[in-house]
């Protein structure tokens, strides 16, 4: 009962805070304060209880590393020109009127190819969103775009670390599992082209006219040589370079592109991996900057709260008598999907993490699928426990690609077709043909 009382008080203080615009971090706080009590009262020792979160938080570091190199990732590529190259390139051969649908392929299109969310947004969101704000196009709709093409990789990818991780639980063949789920994606895709095609037509980029760009050529040394940063980074990712080992490379290359071609000092670059890019002119400046290690540190508080409580949960094994009342009970397989879908989004909400939720969503229901086979079983948390988490706003997966993007934290999700048809069709294929 007291468990259940902590995740009621968890979710109510976590709405409350995303509704209030409040900084999540506290209420996480407040939340891991409330288990550390209720942990104490069920006569575990605090030791038992910190040591349980340590376990967890340790895994949280290689997410913060990442986190802290994507800052610094950004204002790189701010810095030397890349971003604005970009940016410069997309508006003179976008066509205006099917940006938001663009935006939707192309990250789609990025993410298949380096197989991370967080990536994806950090590479080609951040010129995606700053052509929007420039355009006066609703960011939530842009948001939701980049959201649905960023997460098709992550769910479908071969290089995806997510879709690697459910493998690897499930034993199940890496390569036909990505070809099957190739197929999977024909129904959704199909259906997000037509939803973000109306939306391109409603918001096209009217507003946007030639001072933009020709402001990003006053100030920049506007070149094709300068996306080379960008193009290295995909390049190691296709390669299944890990990510922990590409940024830098690409960090590398745009720091001698921002002293040759931009003729900027090294004093400024570092400041800018440390502070954020920042600009003087007076066109570009309240669009083209951002990034840095600062920007990213309320969120490196967030995650590592956010894993204290996955190792609360994880630790404790506080869902055994929740499996024994699942097994007890005679499914049909499309209720045994919409059991997963709605044990993967309580796992992610309560959890913080896509991980965490693949993992105890995979313990609580592994032995349910038992007659339908580990392909069956695999494709149900793919449907699941990988889109859920980018719905919840105070989840890793959600948090962090608002952050890089620098946009609300839940607006965008009406708009994230993606992450909801995906689970819709798989539910009513279940249903009518099993």
């Amino acid at each position: 009962m007291l468990i259940f009382a902590g995740i009621l008080f968890t979710l109510f203080i976590l709405v409350f805070s995303v509704l209030n615009d409040i900084f999540l971090g506290y209420g996480l706080t407040a939340s891991l304060l409330f288990f550390t009590f209720i942990g104490i009262k069920k006569g575990y020792s605090l030791k038992k209880i910190i040591d349980l979160y340590w376990t967890e938080t340790k895994k949280s570091l290689n997410i913060i590393l990442i986190l802290v190199l994507i800052g610094m990732l950004i204002s790189s590529w701010l810095s030397c020109g890349t971003i604005p190259s970009i940016i410069y390139y997309s508006l003179k051969y976008l066509n205006p009127n099917l940006f938001i649908l663009s935006a939707f392929l192309i990250t789609a299109l990025i993410s298949m190819l380096i197989g991370t969310s967080f990536g994806t947004v950090s590479a080609v969101g951040i010129p995606l969103i700053i052509i929007g704000k420039a355009a006066g196009i609703n960011l939530n709709i842009l948001g939701g775009a980049i959201f649905s093409g960023a997460y098709l990789g992550d769910r479908s990818s071969p290089l995806s670390s997510s879709l690697l991780l459910l493998c690897n639980l499930t034993d199940v063949e890496l390569f036909g599992y990505a070809k099957k789920l190739l197929i999977d994606n024909i129904i959704p895709i199909v259906l997000c082209v037509g939803f973000y095609l109306i939306f391109s037509l409603k918001y096209p980029l009217s507003f946007v006219d030639n001072k933009l760009n020709l402001a990003i050529y006053d100030y920049f040394n506007v070149s094709i040589v300068l996306l080379l940063p960008a193009v290295i980074l995909f390049a190691l990712s296709m390669f299944k370079v890990k990510i922990t080992h590409s940024i830098p490379v690409s960090v590398l290359c745009a720091f001698v592109l921002d002293m040759v071609v931009q003729g900027n000092g090294f004093g400024d670059f570092v400041k800018s991996l440390v502070f954020g890019y920042s600009n003087d002119s007076e066109v570009l400046k309240s669009i083209i900057h951002g990034g840095g290690i600062i920007s990213m540190l309320k969120t490196c508080y967030i995650i590592v709260i956010s894993c204290s409580l996955s190792g609360f949960f994880s630790g404790l094994n506080v869902f055994d008598s929740l499996k024994q009342k699942l097994k007890e009970k005679n499914l049909s397989r499309a209720s045994l999907f919409l059991v997963t879908f709605e044990l993967a989004t309580i796992n992610a909400a309560i959890g913080c993490s896509q991980t965490i939720a693949i993992i105890l969503t995979l313990d609580i229901v592994k032995e349910l699928y038992e007659d339908y086979g580990k392909e069956e079983l695999s494709l149900d948390i793919s449907n699941s426990a990988i889109l859920t988490p980018a719905l919840i706003p105070w989840c890793i997966a959600a948090l962090v690609p608002c952050s890089i993007l620098g946009i609300g934290s839940y607006g965008y999700i009406v708009f994230a077709f993606y992450l909801y048809i995906v689970p819709v069709v798989h539910y009513f294929r279940r249903r009518f043909v099993g």
